[in-house]
């Protein structure tokens, strides 16, 4: 199974959901890898992330979060993160697994704070308690 996943802004291909329609087009049994931390460095206002996950919400197989610095580096997931990815986390269905890729091997962080802010970013019950 093939799966293509959105790029960081260092590739000149597949950032956009133009950029990966053209891909799809030319692997059509393609499923789809979101790359949260990504999309919000290609465009931190999130709106390209929705349009990707509308159009492609068929072939959503896994979601990566993170935080992407400006390095194109992870990071542990910021506040500015979550609040981002919240804005997105209602295309995404429950049944889709979420993986982690936040950066805790040189205590950055730790793996139930990481796990924490990521519920914090992907559960819709944390945005409603957050008004």
């Amino acid at each position: 199974m093939l799966l293509i996943e959105n790029m960081d802004k260092r590739k000149s291909i597949g950032r956009t959901a133009r950029e990966l329609a053209c891909l799809f087009s030319q692997f059509p049994d393609a499923g789809f890898c979101f790359d949260m931390g990504h999309a919000r460095q290609v465009d931190p206002t999130m709106t390209e992330a929705q349009l990707i996950l509308e159009t492609f919400s068929e072939r959503l197989r896994e979601v990566h979060v993170s935080e992407v610095n400006t390095s194109s580096r992870h990071d542990p997931l910021s506040v500015y993160a979550i609040s981002a990815f919240r804005s997105v986390s209602a295309f995404i269905p429950d049944s889709v697994p979420i993986i982690l890729e936040t950066l805790i091997d040189q205590g950055q962080s730790d793996i139930l704070t990481e796990i924490n802010r990521a519920q914090q970013a992907l559960d819709p019950a944390w945005l409603s308690a957050a008004r």
